[in-house]
């Protein structure tokens, strides 16, 4: 068995969700410049992370009138980032980015909507989001919008509805693009109806096991299966609410890894990814989470991505083998965006 570092020298390492451009939008906002250089490569890199997928979400303060202009600050904040980086991370819009950033020694960010309110029901606007890079559609985070309904961290009585008419169409034109379909955050009805469309891998860019962790926001044994049986891939999510929703003061590294475990005996280990989502850097700049107690005491159980090393050696610690791992760090979601986005 090779070492932790070694596994994630030798393997393309991907985080599949981090609220990144949130913070590099607040953060310009409030003066500063080169926030992803200054703030994050360091961790990045002491991580062995070659990609990181950041999200495109919209706090629900600028929500309705202000979605779309907010997604553009957040894409502009990037490609201001891009320019002064001086080399040292690229926009991955497809695989072959991907790899030739990594023998560049460049980080690769790819950029995914969590939550569609920007287009405000005008679909054909998801073709300029696709030029400006946009990959991976989300869409929804945990409430209601336009095309889709999402998942209630608290409310498991809570039905909503699933795919609107505009939804399913806004579906079908992703797919049509290229992109990416992620069902993290998305209610039953969302998941199922998404799923029982046009067969297509799909991501849960950061989700958990609800077996383990019991909220209508994570998955049900039977997504886990689906997901596994269109060849998607799970981010399994690193924020303590949701890996331990009964009690998430107490989360560790050994219960992130339990979700592996047990979806691996599940459905398959070719399911599993990364998917940290850390929260840590964002609450406080964050009215929706901030609006929530709860929320707002999320900690994240990986803090900085440096912390990839302790995590790959728990992993080999619990009995991953080096062929799990390696799918685990990066190799699952590379196959799934190489038959999707390309």
């Amino acid at each position: 068995m090779k070492t932790a570092a070694e596994l994630l020298k030798d393997n393309v390492v991907i985080d599949t969700h981090l609220d990144l451009l949130f913070d590099v939008e607040c953060k310009h906002r409030a003066g500063r410049k080169n926030v992803i250089v200054e703030d994050y490569l360091d961790s990045f890199r002491a991580g062995g992370v070659d990609v990181v997928v950041s999200s495109i979400f919209i706090d629900a303060e600028f929500l309705p009138e202000l979605g779309l202009s907010k997604a553009l600050d957040q894409i502009s904040a990037f490609y201001h980032e891009f320019d002064s980086c001086g080399g040292a991370f690229v926009l991955a819009t497809c695989t072959d980015d991907i790899l030739r950033a990594r023998s560049e020694g460049k980080l690769a960010i790819m950029l995914a909507f969590e939550g569609i309110e920007p287009l405000c029901g005008r679909i054909a606007q998801l073709r300029a989001f696709y030029a400006l890079g946009v990959r991976i559609v989300g869409l929804c985070w945990s409430r209601s919008n336009w095309a889709a309904d999402g998942s209630r961290f608290f409310d498991a009585a809570y039905e909503g509805y699933g795919l609107t008419e505009a939804g399913r169409a806004l579906v079908a034109e992703a797919r049509r693009l290229g992109m990416l379909i992620d069902v993290s955050h998305t209610n039953e009805k969302t998941f199922w109806d998404v799923l029982r469309g046009t067969p297509a891998p799909v991501i849960a860019t950061h989700s958990c096991a609800r077996a383990l962790s019991d909220t209508p926001r994570n998955l049900s044994d039977a997504q886990i299966k689906a997901i596994a049986d269109c060849g998607g891939v799970i981010g399994v999510n690193g924020a303590s609410l949701v890996a331990k929703f009964s009690d998430p003061k107490s989360a560790t590294i050994d219960t992130l890894i339990d979700h592996y475990e047990y979806e691996k005996k599940l459905a398959s280990p070719a399911l599993l990814g990364i998917g940290f989502d850390q929260c840590d850097r964002i609450a406080a700049q964050s009215a929706t989470m901030q609006s929530d107690p709860a929320l707002s005491a999320v900690f994240d159980i990986v803090p900085t991505h440096d912390g990839l090393v302790a995590f790959t050696e728990r992993l080999i610690a619990r009995g991953f083998s080096e062929d799990e791992i390696s799918g685990l760090l990066g190799g699952n979601v590379m196959r799934v965006l190489r038959t999707t986005i390309g």
